[in-house]
């Protein structure tokens, strides 16, 4: 097993220590083996393709992910070339640069394979693509609440959502489902509300059921197929200020995803949600990455929206 470490967001590898009886120091000698690539990539419908590469790190090294500015990242359907992802470094500090398509866009049921080249390293491929949409079959909101919040200008709002999808039953499939409440903001002038701007807070997901995940990187909650014939029911608590802002309306994302998006995306959030303690069985984040790490998944996505009931 590798003692290399991914680059966030692909999680950390578990290192067990055992205790004994007797304290004693051991050196273990050990050859690190070469570091590797690392990619990050989901893609979906519409939108180019990014890429980020890094360098893999020892599991002991704090240090910051050394992202690769000089890799030659090339995009293939099939055994076809496409193009030569061009380098773009994001202005935002915070932001890792990438790799990109400049005008090419995937199709869904189509393959397309990465291959990442970089001097000192193992050349990597990686594999994937974008399965067809689902839409969902049932989208309601109820039981509106509205009460005092837990400050002098908070108002506490509460309602049911109930949703479901029709899941194919040819084969197993895959999603990760996600819901944002519009948050606008506003300026009261006289009798009038004025909207100024908005953005969209993302709902927690809670689910009692076995079978299903909290996703612990991007939130929401990864499914394979659908397990639940009732649907689903979702009970939401928010405060807002109302003189400064205003619900608008709440928007479920129902992402239809490669097996491959599934499994990473899974693996690394259940090693994230497991409770500390020796023994637990050491969980092993999936890696679709030939002779490198991380992972190249394609999605597809469906949205809907309904609006609140006052």
């Amino acid at each position: 097993m590798s003692i290399f470490r991914q680059i966030l967001p692909f999680g950390f590898l578990v290192f067990l220590c055992m205790g004994a009886t007797c304290e004693r120091t051991v050196d273990l000698d050990i050859d690190e083996p070469p570091p590797r690539l690392v990619v990050n990539s989901s893609f979906t419908l519409g939108e180019v393709v990014k890429v980020s590469v890094a360098k893999s790190q020892s599991i002991l090294d704090n240090s910051l992910p050394e992202y690769l500015a000089d890799a030659n990242v090339t995009l293939y359907k099939g055994d076809k070339f496409i193009e030569k992802l061009t380098l773009y470094v994001d202005p935002a500090p915070r932001i890792a640069p990438y790799y990109t398509t400049q005008s090419f866009t995937p199709e869904a049921a189509t393959t397309y394979t990465i291959r990442v080249e970089a001097l000192g390293f193992e050349t990597i491929e990686a594999h994937s693509f974008i399965p067809e949409p689902v839409s969902l079959s049932t989208l309601q909101v109820s039981n509106f609440n509205e009460q005092e919040g837990s400050g002098p200008f908070y108002m506490r709002y509460s309602y049911q959502i109930d949703l479901n999808f029709e899941d194919p039953i040819e084969e197993d499939n895959y999603y990760h489902l996600n819901i944002f409440q519009e948050i606008l903001s506003v300026t009261i002038v006289g009798a009038d509300t004025l909207i100024d701007g908005r953005y969209l807070k993302r709902i927690d997901l809670m689910q009692d059921n076995p079978k299903v995940i909290s996703d612990a990187m991007i939130g929401g909650l990864l499914l394979k197929n659908n397990p639940s014939e009732e649907g689903f029911r979702f009970q939401v608590d928010l405060e807002i200020v109302p003189d400064f802002e205003a619900l608008g309306q709440i928007y479920v994302e129902l992402r239809t995803v490669s097996e491959e998006y599934y499994l990473y995306y899974s693996t690394f959030s259940r090693q994230q949600n497991q409770s500390d303690g020796p023994f637990n069985d050491p969980i092993v984040i999936f890696n679709n990455v030939e002779n490198g790490h991380g992972y190249f998944a394609g999605y597809n996505f469906t949205q809907d929206s309904v609006s609140l009931s006052f």
